[in-house]
This record gives structure tokens, C-alpha cells and sequence, in this order.
């Protein structure tokens, strides 16, 4: 991850420098660093945005969310056949 965020910036510093001094000398050039740049940061972009969503997953405490099924069953709130249905649906979550 450390090693992908140093070359995005020593690509992007590169892209820069060859767009700003060999694009009034040389047009193909500063036009194959942009392509260069974008190829890579695409992807990564794409990367980063799954990583950081599989992050942002919220962590799911099986054991408390029981805990409060068998208290609705208890209380006659849920059914017998709702709380398994929803039990195994929990248990499904960790295995």
C-alpha cells in the first residue's frame, strides 16, 4: 500500500514536470506522461476506493445482536421460526 502511494506521487510529480517543460517542446511526449499518469491512476483510484469501503464495513457483534433475538423471542415479539430464521442468518455472518 506504502510502495503504490509513493510511485502515485513520483508518477503524478513526473506527469507534471514533462507536461510543463517538454510540452512546448515536445507535445508526444507530455501526452504519453498524461496517458502514463492516468493509466496508473485509474486503477488505483479503483483500488482505494474497495479497500476503503471494505473498512468502512461496520463490525458485527454476533453475540449482542443473539442476545437481543432471544430477549424478542422471550417477550413474544418474534417466533420461534423468525428467531432461527434469523439466527442462522447471524451465525452465516462469522462462518
Amino acid at each position: 500500500m506504502k510502495a503504490l502511494s509513493i510511485i502515485a506521487v513520483v508518477v503524478f510529480t513526473l506527469t507534471l514536470f514533462f507536461i510543463f517543460v517538454l510540452g512546448p517542446v515536445d507535445e508526444a511526449a507530455a501526452v504519453g506522461w498524461a496517458f502514463l499518469s492516468m493509466f496508473f491512476a485509474i486503477p488505483y483510484s479503483i483500488f482505494m476506493l474497495v479497500k476503503v469501503n471494505k473498512l468502512n464495513k461496520p463490525v458485527v457483534n454476533v453475540h449482542e445482536q443473539l442476545l437481543q433475538l432471544g430477549d424478542l423471542k422471550d417477550k413474544n415479539i418474534i417466533s420461534e421460526y423468525e428467531f432461527d430464521q434469523k439466527k442462522e442468518k447471524l451465525l452465516a455472518k462469522i462462518r
